[in-house]
């Protein structure tokens, strides 16, 4: 009985404390450490890119979708305009960040000479509204220090032993836009899964609020595109296409709403789904280069045909 209670002693008052002082040390020295190496590359590389830029006309806003998704550069060509791609992923995690992100890639001079922004709105299609506003993750994927740590101590010690490493989000000329060149996409396996979650209706006027207001602020002298965006949808099971138009009528309802109020004028545009797999880069949300090509004429041409951009 003596050797128990010596044993437990030594567990209560010697392990745990020291396996305490290990955690609370390794959270510390986590959140010191971690860096999300690819978002962070990403997005200085973009803004390293787009300071290239004399002047902007055209921007694209968004998340992954937008920049896979959306060549900047090919929009250029196609309206005798110089667009640039200012998608990132996840939009920055949450509003505030994604603003802070825009402020300090364009000073306001940049800002003030864009005259069309597409905002392609994934929250539109993922019904993450509330989950945006209670993140706490900053602008390159960090999240705020709590009690669990940034990543898990078999990763770490993955890294320190060489057998992991990170796939970089490449950019890949002054556009912003992704590069396809150094990121193989390899083979999309259409696999069944549930039908997409869109945004519920009672968040979608605070929503539009917000939104209109953070981009008018920004860009205040832009027409503003609210861009539905889409993925290849053949592999969902129990489509719910229904859903997706009575959001884009109630959308546009709300748009109509506002101008009459003296708000400005905003267009609305639904992004066809694709049509193939083989336009997709590695699963249902992201096209490939193929995919982006094909993309950014349609998306050109509904531009063009709301804003006259060639006579």
């Amino acid at each position: 009985m003596q050797y128990t209670g010596n044993a437990n002693k030594f567990v209560w008052y010697f392990i745990i404390p020291i396996l305490i002082i290990f955690y609370v040390s390794y959270i510390f020295w986590s959140d010191k450490n971690y860096v999300n190496k690819p978002v962070y590359e990403a997005i200085k590389n973009k803004q390293q890119a787009l300071k290239n830029l004399d002047r902007i006309d055209g921007v694209i806003l968004g998340g992954s979708n937008a920049w896979w998704g959306i060549s900047a550069e090919s929009l250029s060509l196609y309206s005798d305009m110089t667009w640039a791609n200012l998608a990132i992923p996840a939009e920055g995690y949450t509003d505030e960040n994604y603003e802070s992100f825009l402020v300090d890639t364009l000073s306001l001079t940049k800002r003030q000479d864009v005259s069309i922004v597409v905002y392609s709105a994934s929250t539109l299609v993922r019904n993450d509204y509330i989950k945006r506003k209670r993140v706490n993750t900053n602008l390159y994927g960090k999240n705020k220090i709590s009690y669990k740590p940034q990543r898990s101590l078999a990763s770490n010690l993955k890294d320190l032993m060489g057998l992991t490493g990170f796939r970089p989000y490449p950019v890949e000329n002054n556009y912003g836009d992704f590069g396809f060149a150094d990121y193989p996409c390899g083979t999309f396996k259409a696999n069944p899964h549930n039908p997409r979650v869109y945004l519920n209706e009672n968040d979608l006027y605070p929503w539009t609020s917000a939104q209109l207001e953070r981009i008018s602020f920004l860009f205040p002298n832009a027409t503003i595109l609210i861009y539905m965006p889409n993925g290849f949808n053949d592999q969902i099971m129990d489509k719910n296409d229904h859903l997706r138009e009575a959001l884009i009528i109630k959308l546009q309802d709300l748009l109509v709403s506002r101008e009459k109020n003296g708000k400005g004028l905003v267009h609305l545009l639904s992004q066809d789904p694709y049509q193939s797999s083989d336009l997709m880069c590695a699963d249902d949300w992201h096209a490939n280069n193929e995919g982006r090509a094909l993309h950014t004429r349609n998306l050109y041409w509904s531009i063009n045909n709301r804003l006259q951009l060639k006579k």
